[in-house]
């Protein structure tokens, strides 16, 4: 029986259509070692992948790695804070300081 290791940028149970790369093995020990030196075997163009999935015929078990997922949750959270400063910048140029202080929550 194969198993499966797959490269997720976010949480597989999410739902989201984000499965950058996937490779069977022929057993579960050649699946275990490919995670032991997961840069060697993802590389560099799937170094920010978050999650790793890994599906077999013992189940199926999904290893967050720590290190990327928590600078995913970091650039998410900037991502937001510039959104936020963009829209209180465009509502402070259509309606005043007021706007902006209210867009940005002061």
């Amino acid at each position: 029986m194969a198993v499966t290791v797959s490269l997720w940028l976010t949480h597989p149970d999410l739902g989201n259509d984000d499965c950058m790369t996937a490779e069977d093995f022929a057993t579960e020990a050649e699946a275990r070692a490919a995670l032991a030196d997961l840069d060697a075997y993802c590389g560099v163009a799937h170094s920010d992948c978050a999650f790793v999935e890994v599906d077999g015929p013992g189940g199926c078990e999904v290893i967050e790695r720590p290190g990327v997922a928590a600078r995913a949750r970091r650039e998410a959270a900037r991502d937001a804070q510039l959104e936020r400063s963009e829209a209180a910048v465009q509502a402070g140029m259509a309606f005043g300081v007021e706007a902006y202080n209210d867009a940005m929550g002061w």
